[in-house]
């Protein structure tokens, strides 16, 4: 697990850096489709000319060194202590230092087979610490997966804004909606978890010596850390297949669960896009029916304005003759309630 955030980082670092570029080159947070704009580009072009422009992939690496640091000692110290407490733990014991990282991987990955369990006051105190650091270093791998989805949605947001203003909104939204959500991680990741499986069922079946049927079920409340404990390793070199194996199977699981979380939030990311370009166009065919609404004038921006709250229907003419009566103006359409300007001062 701790390699896949090697990636997280990188791009998380990517989108912060991105968020600071694209607001500065606009002069007004609407956008408007002008014919006289710049000429069209493609939506895939500009997006990868703003990331290619802030790409450093050593960015924040030292937080992910930090954290394998941490996991190092946390299974280095777990091992020793178990090691040192050997004759407080029960249960089937083959090599002490194999029992003891074994015990550690088991319980940091909550599998929690039972097969090795603490059983007097000492030992159990051990492993209570030893469980609490291991939800908090665990607490610190969900915040960097959620603070790699939170700037993926960022990245994706401020590129599509600052795209929208090179190549206009309504080209920004064709080429945004004809972008596809990408799956490949999904089922790369699926695969992965696959062949990690029928590898841990081999091992149980041919090492093991179990039937086929409680290999594959020893290796399904593996993977999904339930870990009854009625089906384990027992053997030397099982654990020590099972070190490995263990940690690399509920990674992979946490790695799908990352995945599918990321193609939720591209499928929310997209959404939003395209809702925050949508409402900030003006077109000039709104101006166009404002001002033919009242035939040899030409209105303001408060009358188009009041014209734009009605057509969405936020407000209501008996909401705007309210406010004309206290004002002391009467009650007329929209574009009467404030002169309009003369057409010959357009």
């Amino acid at each position: 697990m701790l390699g896949h955030f090697n990636s997280i980082i990188a791009m998380a670092a990517n989108a912060a850096n991105q968020t600071k570029l694209p607001m500065a080159a606009t002069d007004s947070p609407n956008l408007t489709n002008d014919e006289n704009g710049p000429k069209k580009t493609t939506f895939q072009s500009c997006k990868a000319t703003s990331v290619a422009t802030n790409c450093d992939p050593r960015t924040n690496l030292p937080d992910l060194k930090w954290l394998g640091l941490y996991y190092v000692i946390y299974i280095g110290a777990g091992t020793l202590s178990f090691l040192a407490l050997r004759n407080h733990i029960r249960g089937k014991k083959t090599n002490d230092f194999i029992d003891s990282l074994y015990m550690s991987v088991v319980t940091m990955t909550t599998v929690g087979y039972g097969d090795l369990v603490p059983h007097d006051f000492l030992s159990q105190l051990v492993c209570t610490g030893f469980i609490t650091v291991g939800m908090l270093l665990f607490g610190i791998v969900v915040k960097l997966a959620a603070k790699y989805l939170v700037f993926k949605q960022q990245k994706v947001l401020i590129n599509a804004l600052h795209t929208a203003r090179k190549m206009g909104p309504m080209e920004a939204l064709n080429e945004i909606e004809s972008i596809e959500i990408d799956y490949t991680k999904c089922i790369i990741s699926l695969i992965a978890m696959a062949v990690h499986f029928v590898i841990g069922v081999f091992v149980l079946v041919n090492v093991e010596g179990m039937e086929i049927e409680d290999a594959v079920y020893c290796a399904c409340t593996t993977m999904t850390t339930v870990g009854f404990g009625d089906e384990s390793f027992s053997s030397e070199f099982g654990r020590m297949f099972g070190v490995l194996w263990i940690f690399t199977g509920t990674s992979c699981l946490g790695q799908l669960f990352l995945y599918v979380a990321e193609v939720y939030t591209d499928i929310e990311a997209k959404k939003l896009v395209k809702w925050v370009i949508a409402s900030n166009i003006i077109d000039k065919k709104d101006f166009e029916a404002a001002d033919n609404l009242e035939k040899g004038k030409v209105h303001g921006a408060a009358d188009f304005i009041l014209y734009k709250l009605k057509e969405v229907r936020k407000i209501k003419q008996e909401d705007i003759s309210c406010a004309m009566k206290d004002v002391g103006v009467d009650d007329r359409s929209v574009f009467d309630v404030i002169p309009a300007q003369s057409s010959e001062k357009k």
